[in-house]
This record gives structure tokens, sequence and C-alpha cells, in this order.
């Protein structure tokens, strides 16, 4: 008997999620093909949304943006059946603006580690 283990993180993970979506909106012809350039695009989104955990690093001065206050913060995450490690700015409610750095791990234990050293 074959036994299916499905990882306790795969829960997490938002890319099924946006197959589905992908596949409801241009159908299932290319789906991966789309999905890619619509992560492309969006990866800092994507990968702040699937982020498990945060952690604060300090604040990033932007000179471009010269009223608002921004942060840099390091997330581990799930997403497209990977760990990984970002470093992201975001502004003062949370979005996120910037990835500055993404790091994937084949395992929680190494992108733990390297969350724990500092982030991203």
């Amino acid at each position: 008997m074959t036994m299916l283990h499905i990882h306790p993180h795969a829960e997490f993970d938002r890319f099924p999620q946006l197959l589905d979506s992908l596949a409801q909106e241009f159908g299932r012809n290319g789906i991966l093909s789309i999905a890619e350039r619509f992560i492309e695009a969006e990866c800092a989104d994507f990968h702040w949304d699937g982020r498990l955990a945060e952690m604060n690093l300090g604040a990033y001065e932007s000179f471009d943006e010269k009223d608002e206050a921004f942060e840099i913060v390091s997330i581990i995450g799930y997403f497209h059946s990977r760990y990984y490690v970002a470093t992201c700015v975001v502004d003062g409610e949370r979005h996120v603006r910037w990835m500055l750095r993404l790091r994937h791990f084949e395992s929680f234990e190494s992108a733990e580690k390297a969350f724990l050293a500092g982030g991203g």
C-alpha cells in the first residue's frame, strides 16, 4: 500500500489556489506558463502572503519616498511546494512594497536556520 504524505505546511501553499483561479479565467491550456508570468510580475506579494512568520529587521531609508516610513522585514514561508526566506520592505500599513532578496530551501529546517540567522 502506498502511503500519501502531505506536508503540514502544504495547507499554507497558495499555488494550487492560484492555478484554480487562473484556470477559471483563462482555461487549463498552458496554465503553468500563465501562472509563472503572474508569479514573476507579483513575486513580492505572493511570497508576503505565503509567509509563516516574520521578523522586523529595522527601518529602511528610501530616498525616493521622503514622506513615508518603511521597515525591512525577514519572512519565512511556503509557496509552490518550497520553503523560502525573503527580505522585504513594507510600508507603515504592513503592505509589501519590495522584495530585496529571496532564497529557496528544500526543508523547513534549512529555511528556519537561515531565517533565524538574520533573514534572507
